[in-house]
C-alpha cells in the first residue's frame, strides 16, 4: 500500500471514529438550560395588611347651646384639646403602574383603631376623644432604587369616626341647689369627620409576589359641627366645632398579583 492509500485510510477511520462518538452524544440525556430570571415589575393589583400606632390632638369649642325655650345664642368657648394615641389595624388594595424608574398608583385602605385620649374641660369634666376606624383613599407616586426597592410619597381624602363624651365624678349643683349634671356621663356624640392625607414611605419587594412596607402619614380633618346631648336635660344640646389633626406610622406587607 503506498503512501497516499494509507493517508485515505487514516482519514476514513477517524471520520468513522467522530460520527460514531456523535452519534453516542446524542444519545445521552441533554442538560436541561436554567430558566431566564424573571425581572421584578411594580405593574399590578396588589392586596396586604398593616399594623401600626396613631397620635394627635382634638380641639373642641363649644359655639352655641339650643333647647326647649333656649334662644340658640352664638359663643365661642374652648372647651378642650385632647392629645391621644394608640393603635390600629387593617388592611389595603391597590394598582401600580411601572414606566422605567416611575411608579404610579392608587389605593385604598381601612383600619380599625383604639386611638384615644382624656383630658380636664372646665375643671370639673373629664373630656374625652376616641376614634374607632379610619379609611383613605389615596394616590401613589414613586421611584424605583437599588432593583427592588420603591420609594414613594401619597396623597388624598381620609374619613375617621370618632366617640366624643364629658363625664364628671360627683353631680353637679347649680345656683338654687338644683341638680343639672348627675355623677357620670354628661353628655356625648358620634360622628365622622372628612380630611386630608399626606404621606410617604418605602417598599422592598423581599419574594416573588410579596413585599413588605414602613409608612408615615398625616392626616388633617375639617372642622366638624356636633351636637353633645345633655343627659341631664333631654332637649338640650350644646353645639361644638371639633377638629381632629392625626399621625400615624405603619408597617405592613402586600401580596401582588
Amino acid at each position: 500500500m503506498n503512501r497516499l492509500n494509507k493517508i485515505l485510510v487514516a482519514c476514513a477511520a477517524a471520520t468513522a471514529g467522530a460520527l460514531s462518538a456523535s452519534a453516542y452524544a446524542a444519545d445521552l440525556p441533554m442538560k436541561a438550560m436554567p430558566a431566564p430570571e424573571q425581572i421584578w415589575t411594580w405593574t399590578g393589583f396588589y392586596i396586604g395588611a398593616h399594623a401600626g400606632a396613631g397620635w394627635g390632638t382634638t380641639e373642641t369649642n363649644l359655639v352655641s347651646a339650643s333647647g326647649p325655650g333656649i334662644p340658640t345664642t352664638p359663643f365661642n368657648l374652648a372647651l378642650a384639646q385632647n392629645s391621644r394615641s394608640g393603635f390600629l389595624g387593617g388592611g389595603q388594595v391597590g394598582y401600580n403602574y411601572q414606566s422605567g424608574w416611575a411608579v404610579f398608583g392608587i389605593q385604598g385602605d381601612i383600619a380599625g383603631m383604639d386611638v384615644k385620649g382624656t383630658t380636664p374641660c372646665l375643671e370639673v369634666i373629664a373630656c374625652t376623644s376616641k376614634s374607632d376606624w379610619l379609611a383613605t383613599v389615596t394616590g401613589r407616586f414613586g421611584g424605583v432604587v437599588a432593583d427592588r426597592t420603591l420609594l414613594y410619597i401619597k396623597g388624598g381624602g381620609a374619613w375617621m369616626h370618632n366617640d366624643q363624651s364629658a363625664t364628671v365624678s360627683t353631680a353637679l349643683v347649680g345656683g338654687g341647689g338644683g341638680i343639672v349634671g348627675a355623677a357620670g356621663a354628661l353628655t356625648s356624640a358620634s360622628s365622622t369627620s372628612t380630611g386630608w392625607l399626606l404621606g410617604m414611605g418605602a417598599e422592598y419587594a423581599f419574594a416573588r409576589n410579596w413585599t413588605g412596607f414602613l409608612e408615615y402619614d398625616y392626616i388633617e380633618f375639617q372642622s366638624k359641627n356636633v351636637a353633645f346631648s345633655v343627659s341631664a336635660a333631654p332637649g338640650d344640646f350644646l353645639n361644638a366645632s371639633v377638629v381632629n389633626k392625626l399621625s400615624i406610622a405603619k408597617v405592613g406587607v402586600n401580596y401582588k398579583f
